[in-house]
């Protein structure tokens, strides 16, 4: 397939390779994280870009993929239906323009670094569900969706849908003493080989035809957001997590391990889920390093690698360690400074001995712990940090004017600007 690129964004992009940006503060990645709901038109895509250019940020992950849906013409998967109506109605029906081509163009003419920030494992969100004939994968692939500790399918949690509804399983062990995370994804399983696939296969389109500097995964975990446990299965998911025990990932635990069940040794089913997730990043590095040699792969992660790996199965520092990630962007999101400083000094004491290592913070707790925490980042050693998100430093329902956090940073962190640390 031919890159998607215009001359204009060829031509700013050869400037900017030319010239780069000239920095007067040392050099540190300044990423800000924006999402799919940052925008639903072109003109969207340039006021978000110009906004973070002229607050100093270098580095924009501009989500272009969120729950099986993509914000760029896809030959594997159909647009997303935020960007033609309210409703997943019009989930596939092309908007008639493409925001990731346009996000390119506008970042690259301003000298900042655009990555296509993708969601990983989530299929869908809501239980309005796309039309059967949108390709979506909750039609087309039924099977291939994380099961919880009693074999259930994983749906979307819905906020318009009673907790104690028995579309969540029926009787549940913890659903008078757990609250649901609100409207929340339902996930494909690593565990399943088509899945594996699949995602490479996704990741590939996108750096084989765009002109990015990078892929930036997020939610690339087996998740522990959803809390709820099927009455009698308690004990099985405190021991062994909530997911996936769908039965293509029971059967090849089984075959691989000789274990009759994963209750049979909580340590090596912990290890065996986090082996399906890293031999699906190492096919995207394979895919993605045939088409797009060089091409920067980052991802959003738990803040103690420890943590990820046991309770989220990210074995990030394998990962790098391994050259199959090129940096690790924690979120580290706290209103408490002395927690960021514990979170980031722990990571940095187990620092891998290749890979960039981006401390995340959350922009929304004000200026007081951002700013404090964009120093402790500087401070302890990581090569920059990572905010989120773009909508707390402008306000996207009110024309994209600039928010107090925004002038707070551009007078303290942000007043200089600075080159990347690659």
């Amino acid at each position: 397939m031919a890159k998607l690129i215009s001359a204009a964004a060829l031509a700013a992009l050869l400037l900017a390779t030319v010239i780069p940006a000239q920095g007067t503060a040392d050099p540190e990645a300044r990423a800000l994280w924006i999402t799919r709901f940052d925008y639903t038109e072109p003109d969207h895509v340039r006021a978000i870009v110009e906004n973070a250019a002229s607050l100093n940020f270098n580095i924009l992950l501009f989500q272009v993929r969120g729950n099986g849906t993509v914000f760029y013409p896809s030959e594997i998967e159909p647009w997303a239906w935020e960007l033609t109506s309210d409703g997943p109605e019009t989930t596939g029906q092309d908007p008639g323009w493409d925001p990731l081509a346009l996000a390119i163009e506008e970042a690259h003419a301003r000298g900042l670094e655009l990555h296509a920030y993708m969601n990983f494992f989530p299929a869908w969100r809501t239980q309005n569900y796309p039309p059967r004939d949108s390709g979506q994968l909750w039609w087309e692939h039924p099977d291939w969706f994380m099961c919880d500790s009693s074999g259930r399918r994983m749906i979307p949690r819905d906020t318009a849908v009673p907790y104690s509804s028995p579309v969540y399983g029926g009787p549940l062990d913890n659903v008078s003493r757990e609250a649901p995370p609100g409207d929340w994804y339902a996930f494909i399983s690593p565990g399943v080989p088509e899945v594996q696939d699949y995602l490479a296969s996704v990741f590939e389109e996108v750096a084989a035809n765009y002109e990015i500097d990078g892929i930036h995964f997020d939610y690339i975990r087996y998740p522990a957001e959803i809390r709820e446990v099927t009455q009698g299965y308690g004990e099985r998911v405190r021991e062994l997590g909530n997911w996936s025990y769908d039965p293509v990932s029971l059967a090849r635990f089984q075959h691989e391990t000789g274990l009759l069940a994963p209750d049979a040794s909580p340590e090596a089913w912990i290890q065996w889920r986090c082996d399906q997730i890293t031999a699906t990043v190492r096919k995207i590095r394979e895919r993605v390093d045939a088409v797009h040699p060089g091409l920067m792969l980052t991802a959003a992660l738990m803040p103690n690698p420890q943590d990820a790996h046991d309770n989220n199965n990210q074995d990030y520092l394998t990962w790098m360690e391994e050259g199959l990630l090129d940096g690790a962007v924690t979120m580290g999101y706290t209103a408490s400074s002395e927690l960021f400083r514990t979170r980031t000094a722990n990571l940095m004491g187990q620092r891998p001995s290749q890979g960039y290592v981006i401390p995340g913070l959350s922009l929304g707790n004000g200026p007081g712990p951002a700013i404090t925490e964009i120093e402790i980042a500087r401070e302890l050693g990581g090569d920059g940090w990572a905010g989120f998100a773009y909508a707390s430093l402008f306000d996207r329902e009110g024309g994209h004017v600039r928010r107090p956090l925004a002038d707070a940073l551009a007078e303290g962190p942000l007043a200089e600007p600075a080159p990347r640390p690659w």
